[in-house]
């Protein structure tokens, strides 16, 4: 089916709603990718798990629905895992309503190993209501240090850690958060418990936290922790005051990781919307879509240890073998600038800018992002700059990935990403880039 703003490289369900991506797990060589999905709207409904699959992070085949809602309610966001005798399990949160309020609980699936039939536990839900109306999007990770499984959920305005040796039985561990990071008027979201390896061998955790509203571009974000993880509860290794961005732009949420049993590194995928205005989005068949997958790394900045996250090269590798005019493309951009200088990027053979690149000082810079209006689209129009380090030796490199209207850019050796929606007249338009003196108009 062809649509005008339908990505070629990023996954977007043929038909339906799709938000969060949930239930990510690499197994028997393939990539497997749950998501929220309502196949009957392109409107937020009652939620069921679509499924595709890929071998290289690049062409995805969509599957038949996997989850569907039960007398326990419609399936909210989660995970899967694979056991040590090679079982899959998914993890989803049953979702009712009772009168207006939200009532929500943790529920088991036991699937084959080709991910193609799903039986719910007959003892679900395994992890029951303590009284909290916002209660979900189980993560659930094995902790090799204590020898048990750990389900990290959202707990309101925290997270909470919860252990079991046997999926069935859990015990709550700690909560973390509620005086650390970014807090708005909304629950933290989707959570992610992700260790990692810093350059000198030392053993890092990495808490993901998505934020509903209020995140750095406004609207829904995803921002993280580093710390330490025991199995019992995380430790902030920054102060409670630091805020950490996966992304910078309007259209990064609820980014995930793949379960893999392999120990490669961690690749997460976001889902590239925000709540602000998902439900109004110009599509047809088809309303949602997620972003690239990137390959997560831990880097020592002058700030201490931080998140850099960097396109797989077989992603980048299907962009370059594209060719003519097809609005997808990728192109790496080096940026020479003086102090007072900036570089003007357009796309889609509009003349105004979207980017503005501006060396502030012999060692700091910002990217302006910029984006217009959209009719029926309240809140989509933005105008605000991301701070960066300028290289101390040769240029500022970017890389710029333009698919149908998803921009994703990326900067400072992936440490920078800004991932916006677009939606011009032209999504096969040129891209130009233009160096001038600040003090001339952009």
């Amino acid at each position: 089916m062809s649509e005008k703003f339908r990505p070629k490289f990023h996954f977007a369900p043929r038909a339906g709603w799709m938000n969060d991506p949930n239930g990510m797990i690499r197994v028997d060589g393939a990539y497997h990718l749950f998501f929220q999905h309502d196949p009957d709207s392109t409107l937020h409904g009652p939620m069921h798990w679509g499924h595709a699959r890929s071998t290289d992070l690049v062409n995805w085949e969509e599957l038949p629905v996997a989850l569907y809602p039960t007398e326990l309610g419609t399936c909210f966001s989660g995970s899967a895992i694979e056991t040590g005798n090679g079982e899959l399990k998914l993890f989803y949160t049953a979702h009712q309503r009772h009168g207006d309020r939200d009532f929500q609980t943790q529920c088991l699936v036991h699937a084959d190993r080709a991910l193609t039939t799903f039986a719910s536990e007959p003892g679900n839900p395994v992890v029951a209501n303590p009284g909290i109306e916002c209660f979900r999007d189980p993560k659930v990770i094995w902790h090799a240090g204590t020898a048990r499984w750990i389900m990290a959920v959202t707990q309101g305005q925290s997270i909470g850690f919860y252990s079991s040796t046997d999926l069935i039985d859990w015990t709550f561990e700690s909560a973390f958060g509620e005086t650390e990071g970014r807090h708005s008027d909304g629950p933290w979201e989707c959570p992610d418990l992700v260790a990692m390896r810093a350059p000198d061998g030392f053993e890092h955790w990495i808490l993901l936290v998505g934020i509903g509203s209020g995140a750095y571009g406004h609207g829904s974000g995803g921002q993280y922790f580093l710390g330490q993880f025991d199995g019992h509860r995380f430790v902030n290794a920054n102060t409670p005051e630091t805020e950490l961005w996966l992304d910078y732009g309007r259209d990064s949420y609820a980014a995930q990781t793949f379960f893999d049993r392999m120990g490669a590194a961690p690749v997460s995928i976001a889902w590239a919307s925000n709540w602000t205005y998902a439900r109004a989005t110009p599509t047809q068949a088809f309303r949602g879509v997620m972003s690239l997958p990137k390959e997560m790394h831990l880097v020592e900045t002058g700030q201490g240890l931080r998140l850099a996250q960097r396109v797989p090269a077989s992603v980048k590798q299907a962009f370059a073998a594209l060719a003519g005019p097809t609005g997808t493309y990728r192109q790496d951009i080096a940026v020479n600038l003086a102090v007072g200088q900036q570089t003007n990027i357009a796309l889609f053979s509009e003349q105004a800018p979207h980017f503005i690149v501006q060396r502030i000082s012999g060692a700091s810079a910002t990217i302006r992002t910029i984006r217009a209006g959209v009719t029926g689209m309240p809140d989509f129009a933005h105008d605000y700059a991301v701070d960066l380090a300028y290289p101390a030796e040769g240029p500022l490199a970017l890389e710029l990935y333009v698919d149908r209207g998803l921009v994703e850019l990326g900067s400072s050796d992936g440490l920078v990403w800004i991932t916006n929606l677009f939606f011009p007249e032209h999504p096969a338009g040129e891209v130009a880039i233009v160096t001038r003196e600040e003090t001339e108009n952009a």
